[in-house]
């Protein structure tokens, strides 16, 4: 075998954490397209650019065409093409640079153009694809792939315990009430799953509790051997996809999920190097 047939560990999972974010970039794109409406004139996520003050690099005409409906959906074009992208040329590292690219102008401007109607997935996502930009740039690819994994473990394990941390804090959370609450809104709580569960409020106060638990203890999972570890994952990823569901959000389970194959491999690393 030829040492291309074996690449390393963290080259394997530095092309692996891209497929899931790219997953949720398309149908993120996808889904805005197919609400087009919304970004009319008339509609709650039209643009807004033109009219921000303070110093800005884009020309007022380009902020023009940013805000029409027309370009609010070139940028979700943009970003399918950049998730079509990655996930075709899964082995190219050009093309997942070039895709990535793709992903984060289109939705930095996004960004520009709306301020809001992101959630924490988008946000993680797009953290992701940033630190792939910036560590690109690492002649050494091994380098270049630790480096990047690395950093997105350890943003991942921040934004898990300092969520924690925050519920942890919050009187809405500790009272039990907080997932109630989300779920009375005309934007969570239209679902099957969010029905159902308003006829059992003890188990929506016994999953508010968890979720502060399981989160403010993230950190745990780096003293458990991969094995044990990557069981912990899967159950967060279940969590993950049990929000997305409740709450119909598509992308929600792909951006946090694409995050623990980081932290599986900084896993790995310290079991194999003896500090287990």
């Amino acid at each position: 075998m030829t040492p291309e047939s074996h690449p390393p560990l963290s080259s394997t999972l530095a092309g692996k954490i891209l497929l899931p974010v790219a997953v949720g970039q398309v149908l993120g794109g996808l889904e805005s397209l197919c609400s087009a409406q919304e970004y009319e004139p008339s509609g709650y996520l039209r643009g807004h650019s033109r009219f921000q003050t303070g110093p800005s690099a884009l020309p007022q005409r380009f902020r023009r065409f940013l805000d029409s409906a027309a370009g609010a959906k070139l940028l979700n074009c943009a970003t399918i093409a950049g998730g079509v992208l990655v996930l075709s040329r899964r082995q190219d590292r050009t093309a997942q640079v070039a895709g990535a690219v793709l992903m984060v102008a289109s939705n930095k401007l996004s960004e520009i153009r709306t301020p809001y109607g992101r959630d924490g997935a988008d946000q993680m996502a797009a953290v992701i694809l940033s630190y792939r930009l910036a560590t690109a740039l690492i002649p050494d690819r091994h380098v270049s792939d630790d480096v990047f994994l690395r950093a997105v473990n350890l943003q991942t394990c921040i934004s898990y315990a300092a969520s924690g941390a925050a519920k942890a804090i919050s009187s809405t959370w500790m009272s039990g009430e907080a997932l109630e609450m989300v779920l009375k809104t005309n934007s969570y709580g239209q679902s099957f799953t969010a029905q159902q569960l308003h006829k059992h409020p003890r188990l929506m106060r016994l999953l508010t509790w968890s979720t502060i638990g399981w989160e403010s203890a993230f950190p745990v999972v780096y003293l458990l051997t991969p094995r044990r570890a990557d069981q912990a994952l899967i159950l967060v990823k279940l969590f993950h996809l049990g929000v997305a569901l409740t709450m119909g959000l598509p992308r929600f389970f792909w951006g946090f999920s694409a995050s623990h194959h980081s932290v599986a491999y900084v896993i790995q690393k310290r079991y194999l190097s003896g500090g287990n």
